[in-house]
Order: C-alpha cells, then structure tokens, then sequence
C-alpha cells in the first residue's frame, strides 16, 4: 500500500495537493466560525438572559452577524464533492490512456481489473479522508449557526454523511467517464454534466425517501429550520383536504366577504403542511447512503469493464 500512495503522489500531485488544500482550508474556516459563534454563547447568563441578548434567546440569533461568511463558506463546501471527486477521479485512467502509459503499466500488472484497483484505492481512501473532515466541520457550523434547534434537513447535502457519499460517488464517477472516454480535458467536461445530474437527482429523490406525513406546528415552527416541506394542503371546517390553490382562494373570499372585521378563524380553512420531520434524519440518510452505494457499485463496474475491453493506446 505504501508503494501505491506514492505512485498516486508521484502521478498526481497537482491534483492532490489542490483538493488537500482546498478541503482543508474550507475546514479551517468552518471550525473558526464554528468556535467564534460558540464562545458567543458562552457568555450567555443569567444576565445576559435577562437582558434578552439575541444569541441567548433566538433561534436564528447569527444570522445578522455571521450570516454572509457562514453562506459563503457553506456555499462553497457544497462544491466540494463534485470539484474534488473529479479533479482526483477523471485523471487516474484518462491520463494513463492519454500519454499511452498504460502500455507499460497495464501488463506489468498482470490484470487491468488488479491494476485499477490498486490504482484507485490510494485517491479514493484520500478524498474519504478528505470528505470526512469537511463533512464533519460543515456539521459542526450548522449546529453553531442555530444552537438551539434541530437542523434536520437544512443544508442537507454540504454537512455530514450525504456530503461524504456524494463525494465518494464523484470520485468513481470520474474513473469511470475516464476510463470510457480516455481523455483527460473532454472526460472533465463530461463530468460535470454528470455531476449536474447526479445533484438534481438527488435533489429530486430527496422527499421521497421516505413517506411524507402531516407536519405539527412544532415540527414546522418551533423546532428551527430542520423539517423538509413537501406540500401544502387546507382543510375545510368540514374536515375537507383541499390543494393549496383552492384554499387560498377560501381564505380570499372570506376576506372579502367583510372587509370590515376579521373573518372568524373556525369558519376558515386551516393551512395543513406535509413533509419529513427532522427527527427523521437519519433514516433518510441510511436510505439514501444505500442507494448511493450501489452508485458506486455501478460506475465501479462501468470503469472496470472499460479498461478490461479497451485498448492501451
């Protein structure tokens, strides 16, 4: 394995050194952010309580005095699985192909499938590394960012387990388009529609992990920004569920009915929101995790039957 690593040094160090840096640094950043919000709330008292001090009381306390670095750097965390699972994935078999080295390398090997394998279990091992400690940090800022809530869902994708996968599945993505296409610059380009799909994808499948149930008030309001909505309904005094659209329009007419007063709430309909609590967080990313995997399983395959039949030059 040592052997491996430095060959993965040796033949991408550009690319290694940049996602390393990159990865880090956006780490670095979260956790100074992460630590400066919570030495705010350390100072939080009996006095400062009493004073109604913001960071104290509310649950979007920093988004006034830390809402455009801690946007920024989430912003750019979300880029993570896409720019480092291609910038390290797409060059370990496209280059190889492209300044014809796998002439040598692959029958020294003895097998292509060997030889993919232990090429790309160094940068893969790596960028899990990597991921990881993104993943952990962009975590961390998000439960800084609103201390006193369940984040649920919020930022779902750039923090933890799903921004880890997504990376993951990037990464093999890039072998794969590498190995079917052989050139570096066009299996770049080729990547990135791939990992527009992959994200609007997943962006899609998301509320559908799971069934989606009748929010309360509490799941909705009180617990923070965690709930993921998926529709909105009204139900008639009657009991009816009606779409949204045709219960707005109730609420119109009642109002205009007397513009004078206020129409009385239990003759109204009441709004009804569907969605996933954030309780739910965890089995939705054991589900999506699973599916993910088997992405990876996929795109393995493609890569591996694209070496085993392609020809070297």
């Amino acid at each position: 394995m040592i052997a491996q690593l430095r060959l993965a040094w040796r033949l991408q160090r550009w690319e290694i050194t940049f996602v390393a840096v990159a990865c880090l640094g956006l780490a670095a950043v979260a956790w100074w952010l992460t630590l400066d919000m919570r030495s705010i709330l350390a100072t939080c008292g009996a006095t400062a309580e009493a004073a109604g001090a913001a960071s104290c009381t509310v649950i979007y306390a920093f988004q006034e005095s830390h809402g455009a670095p801690v946007q920024l750097t989430q912003m750019a965390i979300s880029y993570v699985p896409f720019i480092a699972g291609l910038v390290i994935g797409v060059p370990i078999v496209a280059r190889e192909m492209e300044q014809r080295t796998a002439l040598i390398a692959w029958p020294l090997a003895g097998s292509r499938l060997r030889w993919l394998a232990w090429r790309s279990l160094p940068p893969f091992l790596l960028v899990l590394v990597l991921s990881s400690v993104v993943a952990v940090a962009a975590d961390q800022l998000m439960h800084a960012y609103f201390p006193r809530s369940d984040i649920g869902f919020y930022q779902y994708a750039d923090r933890g387990v799903p921004l880890v996968m997504r990376t993951l599945l990037m990464v093999v993505a890039g072998i794969a388009i590498g190995a079917v296409i052989g050139r570096t610059l066009p299996a770049l380009l080729g990547g990135i529609g791939l990992s527009v799909a992959v994200s609007a994808g997943l962006e899609v499948a998301l509320p559908h992990w799971v069934p989606s149930t009748e929010l309360t008030l509490a799941e909705v309001v009180d617990a923070g920004p965690g709930s993921l909505n998926t529709d909105v309904k009204y139900r008639t005094p009657e009991g009816e569920l009606v779409d949204a659209d045709a219960g707005q329009s109730m609420v119109e007419a009642a109002f205009a009915a007397d513009s004078n007063s206020e129409p009385d709430p239990s003759t109204m309909p009441a709004e009804v929101i569907y969605g996933i609590a954030a309780g739910r967080y965890d089995e939705v990313v054991m589900r999506e995790s699973a599916a993910i995997g088997l992405g990876i399983v996929g795109m393995g395959a493609i890569a591996a039957f694209a070496v085993k039949g392609r020809r070297a030059g």
